[in-house]
Protein backbone atom coordinates (compact mmCIF):
# COMPACT_ATOMS: atom_id res chain seq x y z
CA UNK A 1 0.00 0.00 0.00
CA UNK A 2 1.13 3.62 -0.30
CA UNK A 3 1.21 3.74 3.51
CA UNK A 4 3.61 0.77 3.66
CA UNK A 5 5.84 2.26 0.99
CA UNK A 6 5.96 5.57 2.85
CA UNK A 7 6.21 4.34 6.45
CA UNK A 8 8.14 1.06 6.06
CA UNK A 9 10.29 1.16 2.92
CA UNK A 10 12.47 -1.90 2.45
CA UNK A 11 14.80 -0.43 -0.18
CA UNK A 12 16.57 2.90 -0.55
CA UNK A 13 14.85 3.42 -3.90
CA UNK A 14 11.42 3.12 -2.26
CA UNK A 15 12.43 5.42 0.61
CA UNK A 16 13.59 8.09 -1.85
CA UNK A 17 10.60 7.65 -4.17
CA UNK A 18 8.05 9.20 -1.79
CA UNK A 19 8.26 12.16 0.56
CA UNK A 20 10.97 14.65 1.49
CA UNK A 21 14.01 13.10 3.15
CA UNK A 22 17.23 13.86 4.93
CA UNK A 23 20.19 11.64 4.02
CA UNK A 24 23.46 10.96 5.81
CA UNK A 25 26.22 8.78 4.40
CA UNK A 26 28.58 6.86 6.64
CA UNK A 27 29.85 3.45 7.66
CA UNK A 28 28.12 0.80 9.78
CA UNK A 29 30.07 0.51 13.05
CA UNK A 30 27.83 -1.94 14.92
CA UNK A 31 24.74 -4.11 14.48
CA UNK A 32 22.33 -5.16 17.25
CA UNK A 33 18.71 -6.34 17.36
CA UNK A 34 17.81 -5.19 13.84
CA UNK A 35 19.56 -1.86 14.30
CA UNK A 36 22.66 -0.41 12.68
CA UNK A 37 24.99 2.18 14.19
CA UNK A 38 25.85 4.53 11.33
CA UNK A 39 28.93 6.70 11.81
CA UNK A 40 30.04 9.75 9.87
CA UNK A 41 32.53 12.51 10.47
CA UNK A 42 31.93 13.54 14.10
CA UNK A 43 28.58 11.78 14.58
CA UNK A 44 26.98 8.39 15.31
CA UNK A 45 23.31 7.46 15.00
CA UNK A 46 21.38 4.23 15.55
CA UNK A 47 18.76 3.39 12.94
CA UNK A 48 16.57 0.58 11.70
CA UNK A 49 18.67 -1.74 9.50
CA UNK A 50 17.15 -2.31 6.07
CA UNK A 51 18.32 -5.00 3.70
CA UNK A 52 21.59 -6.86 4.04
CA UNK A 53 23.97 -4.86 6.24
CA UNK A 54 27.07 -5.83 8.15
CA UNK A 55 29.64 -4.03 10.27
CA UNK A 56 32.07 -2.07 8.08
CA UNK A 57 29.64 -1.52 5.19
CA UNK A 58 29.24 1.89 3.61
CA UNK A 59 25.63 2.91 4.13
CA UNK A 60 23.10 5.71 3.84
CA UNK A 61 20.70 6.75 6.58
CA UNK A 62 17.39 8.23 5.46
CA UNK A 63 14.71 9.90 7.56
CA UNK A 64 11.53 11.68 6.49
CA UNK A 65 11.73 15.43 6.96
CA UNK A 66 8.69 15.54 9.25
CA UNK A 67 10.14 12.86 11.55
CA UNK A 68 13.27 14.86 12.34
CA UNK A 69 12.82 16.90 15.54
CA UNK A 70 14.50 20.01 16.93
CA UNK A 71 15.83 19.40 20.45
CA UNK A 72 17.09 21.79 23.12
CA UNK A 73 20.09 19.75 24.30
CA UNK A 74 22.34 16.80 23.53
CA UNK A 75 20.77 13.37 23.92
CA UNK A 76 20.23 9.94 22.42
CA UNK A 77 20.31 9.91 18.61
CA UNK A 78 20.81 13.66 18.42
CA UNK A 79 23.18 15.66 16.24
CA UNK A 80 24.73 18.99 17.12
CA UNK A 81 24.17 21.12 14.03
CA UNK A 82 24.33 24.74 12.98
CA UNK A 83 21.17 26.56 11.93
CA UNK A 84 21.73 28.11 8.50
CA UNK A 85 18.32 29.60 7.76
CA UNK A 86 14.59 29.16 8.23
CA UNK A 87 11.66 29.74 5.93
CA UNK A 88 8.13 30.52 7.11
CA UNK A 89 5.67 28.38 5.11
CA UNK A 90 2.37 29.55 6.62
CA UNK A 91 1.45 26.48 8.66
CA UNK A 92 5.02 25.70 9.72
CA UNK A 93 8.64 26.78 9.50
CA UNK A 94 11.20 24.76 7.54
CA UNK A 95 14.77 25.10 8.75
CA UNK A 96 18.07 24.26 7.09
CA UNK A 97 20.91 22.97 9.27
CA UNK A 98 24.57 22.29 8.54
CA UNK A 99 26.43 19.20 9.74
CA UNK A 100 29.88 19.33 8.15
CA UNK A 101 29.28 19.08 4.41
CA UNK A 102 25.77 17.67 4.92
CA UNK A 103 22.61 19.77 4.96
CA UNK A 104 19.54 18.67 6.92
CA UNK A 105 16.04 20.08 6.97
CA UNK A 106 13.53 20.04 9.80
CA UNK A 107 10.16 21.59 10.60
CA UNK A 108 9.74 23.57 13.82
CA UNK A 109 11.15 26.58 15.64
CA UNK A 110 14.79 26.31 16.69
CA UNK A 111 15.85 27.52 20.11
CA UNK A 112 17.42 30.04 19.90
CA UNK A 113 15.84 31.25 16.67
CA UNK A 114 18.86 32.88 15.05
CA UNK A 115 21.06 32.10 12.07
CA UNK A 116 24.43 30.58 12.90
CA UNK A 117 23.24 29.16 16.23
CA UNK A 118 24.02 25.65 17.38
CA UNK A 119 20.97 23.40 17.57
CA UNK A 120 20.33 19.73 18.14
CA UNK A 121 18.36 17.55 15.77
CA UNK A 122 16.85 14.30 16.98
CA UNK A 123 16.52 11.43 14.50
CA UNK A 124 14.37 8.75 16.19
CA UNK A 125 15.88 5.28 15.71
CA UNK A 126 12.72 3.69 14.32
CA UNK A 127 12.38 6.45 11.70
CA UNK A 128 16.04 6.57 10.63
CA UNK A 129 16.45 3.78 8.08
CA UNK A 130 19.95 2.54 7.27
CA UNK A 131 20.49 1.06 3.79
CA UNK A 132 23.64 -0.50 2.37
CA UNK A 133 25.36 1.70 -0.18
CA UNK A 134 24.90 0.45 -3.75
CA UNK A 135 27.69 -1.85 -4.91
CA UNK A 136 30.20 -0.38 -7.32
CA UNK A 137 29.72 -1.56 -10.91
CA UNK A 138 32.03 -4.38 -12.01
CA UNK A 139 34.91 -3.32 -14.24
Amino acid sequence: TPEDLYNRPQTQFTAEFMGSNNQLSGRVRDMADGRALLEGEGWRLWGAARGSLKTGDSATGIIRLERTRIATAAGENRLRTELVTGMFLGDRKENLFKLGAARLRCYGTPVPDAGGSDCYLELPQDDFWVFAAPAAPAA
